[in-house]
């Protein structure tokens, strides 16, 4: 009786631990129309709240994001892969000309540097919604964003 309850124990631990481990897929941001050198910062949301609400920091950049990196790249195209859980994410990419870390605007509140978003249609004078621009992601794929 003890072997089994020992054996049981085992199994049951192994089956938590595994659903614990939520499997990675590829997500392969191949980044288009890039017109000069900077810091190319990419964050990934999957909180509609902390994306629609504008949530920053002291310094006036933008928080509540699952994933972020920049990396600084050269006029033309950039290609990285990323591996996320499944699930619902929003992509946002902004190309920090001269590295201030920030969106840089007009007078009127217009970027003046370039940005792109994982939404397939274009959306002028204002941020797009969570569920404009959100992906499903379950299984490894490419996506293609051409920066504006």
């Amino acid at each position: 009786m003890n072997k089994f309850f020992i054996v049981f124990i085992l199994l049951l631990n192994i089956e938590l631990l595994s659903q614990n481990n939520s499997e990675l897929f590829e997500m392969k941001l191949n980044i288009s129309n890039i017109k000069s050198s900077g810091n190319l910062m990419i964050a990934i949301w999957s909180d509609s709240y902390s994306w629609n609400t504008n949530k920053t920091n002291s310094s006036g950049q933008m928080v509540g994001f699952d994933y972020a990196f920049k990396e600084k790249v050269q006029k033309g195209k950039f290609s990285t892969i990323i591996n996320l859980p499944k699930g619902t994410y929003f992509i946002s990419i902004l190309l920090d000309e001269n590295f201030n870390n920030v969106v840089d605007k007009n007078f009127i509140g217009i970027p003046t540097e370039q940005y792109g978003f994982s939404t397939k249609k274009q959306i002028r004078f204002r941020k797009p919604k969570f569920d404009e621009g959100s992906i499903e992601f379950f299984k490894n794929k490419i996506l293609n964003i051409e920066l504006q």
